[in-house]
């Protein structure tokens, strides 16, 4: 039998032990023990990332020709609900949409009569494929050092194999957009699909965006702050001042190079001149309505496009937001409220006052594994007031228009993408939500994953 890898592993620490044990012969139990502990942790951080960090799935394969899917209703996002419609997919796109279609022999006829068939979802800032488990720093990939990092790139570090995505996209999640994470400027995000070998394969965009945290405008007066309220408010004025110099050095930069293309180059600010020429958005995360109003102020200052993610503080800057039609990616669909005089479900009630003032939003749950609740937390808006098909077009569309891809996806409509999910009930209701086939650039995806794994074995264990 080969010796594997961990065997080796086991072996060298298991050797490591009994070394110190010959070379330190009066070392107590307790050393002997401490030494013990620090190999076994080691053995673990090194195997376990190995062995379990990556899943079984294989990326769907091509079609041998066209794919039919017969008599579902076809909630499009942009032309209405279709119901007992046929949907044909040719080379990857969807080719035709009607009432008993004329189709090549050749095609594959799939019967999904009484089903729901929706575009893919989109899930925005996330870190999918960056982070596996919080708690194990090997396996966390989502930031880099520094407060100034715009040339950071979050695709070239995306895990295709990553455990976590069978479980999300099985829930109807074919796309995200991965970001990296911190505090002031991060980095470039990307759009990626989830059906990939690896990072090249699930590329779609990228560097579609670059995200930025808005430094704090609050005062925190909890138990554990060791600063003082004006230590604090000076620490935030100065995070701003520094924002807005770094700024103008970048402004500088841009103006130097675009008159000597032969100057020195700093990667940082070369990285930043597409959000100068409005060729990229910024990303601002900003909660607190008066980050919201600093930050709007910001991009009217420079004359930049922003893109606005967060918006806890939504109900105190709404009049703002509709002035200037400031595009949202709402993060905080669910939550308690952020101050003593808000009702108890202002989070879940926000999408609907977005919809109500015409404001364009799209909905999102910032992380990794969170992000497999997207259907339900629009399944919520529709709860508190929102229409059914603002809740579809929150994470289908509107985040396909915002990321700039929405000539491809986003909706059920010829000549995009097959990027569709089929659910036998609504897609959006805990009750009824049941995806059965999931499609990704017209290749129909496998649903298994750990989860589901998990489910199978432990409900055969008996109750007793």
């Amino acid at each position: 039998m080969n010796t594997t890898f961990y065997e080796l592993a086991f072996f060298y620490f298991a050797n490591v032990i009994s070394k110190s044990r010959r070379k330190y012969k009066t070392l107590s139990t307790p050393y002997l023990a401490a030494i013990f502990s620090v190999c076994l942790i080691a053995f673990c951080l090194i195997t376990v990332p190995l062995k379990t960090f990556a899943h079984d799935m294989v990326p769907g394969p091509n079609p041998d020709g066209p794919v039919l899917l017969k008599g579902a209703t076809l909630h499009t996002a942009t032309n209405g609900v279709k119901t007992n419609h046929d949907l044909l997919i040719v080379d990857g796109k969807i080719d035709a949409i009607g009432i008993n279609l004329t189709v090549p022999q050749s095609t594959v006829e799939i019967d999904v009569s009484g089903k729901h068939v929706y575009p893919g979802l989109i899930g925005m800032a996330t870190t999918v494929g960056l982070v596996e488990i919080g708690a194990v720093r090997a396996t966390r990939d989502q930031a880099e050092t520094g407060r100034y990092t715009p040339e950071v790139e979050a695709y070239v570090a995306f895990n295709a194999d990553s455990e976590l995505i069978p479980t999300i996209r099985a829930n109807g999640i074919t796309h995200v957009e991965v970001a990296p994470v911190g505090t002031g400027l991060t980095g470039q995000a990307s759009v990626m699909h989830l059906d990939g070998w690896n990072w090249q394969d699930s590329l779609v965009k990228q560097n579609s965006s670059m995200h930025m945290y808005w430094p704090n405008t609050g005062i925190n007066k909890s138990f554990w702050e060791q600063r003082t309220v004006e230590k604090q408010r000076e620490d935030n004025a100065n995070r701003l001042t520094e924002l807005e110099q770094t700024y103008d050095l970048i402004k500088a930069y841009n103006s130097r190079r675009e008159l000597n293309q032969d100057s020195p180059i700093d990667v940082r600010w070369e990285a930043m001149r597409p959000i100068l020429r409005k060729e990229v958005p910024l990303y601002i995360h900003a909660n607190d309505y008066r980050q919201m109003e600093q930050a709007i102020a910001f991009a009217k200052f420079y004359d930049i496009d922003i893109v606005l993610v967060g918006g806890a503080d939504t109900p105190m800057a709404i009049d703002l937001l509709k002035s200037t039609q400031t595009p949202l990616v709402f993060t905080a669909p669910w939550g308690r409220p952020q101050r003593s005089d808000q009702a108890y479900n202002v989070a879940y009630t926000i999408p609907a006052l977005l919809e109500q003032n015409g404001i364009p939003f799209a909905l999102a749950i910032a992380g990794n594994w969170r992000v497999r609740d997207l259907p339900f937390a629009a399944g919520q808006m529709v709860a508190h007031g929102a229409s059914k098909l603002q809740a579809l077009r929150s994470v289908t569309i509107e985040p396909a228009r915002i990321l700039g891809i929405d000539d491809r996806t986003g909706s059920i409509d010829i000549g995009k993408q097959a990027n569709l999910v089929v659910s036998e009930g609504d897609i959006f209701d805990h009750l009824t939500h049941d995806v059965t086939l999931v499609f990704i650039d017209g290749r129909m995806v496998d649903l298994n994953s750990r989860h589901k794994q998990l489910y199978n074995k432990y409900k055969q264990k008996s109750s007793d």
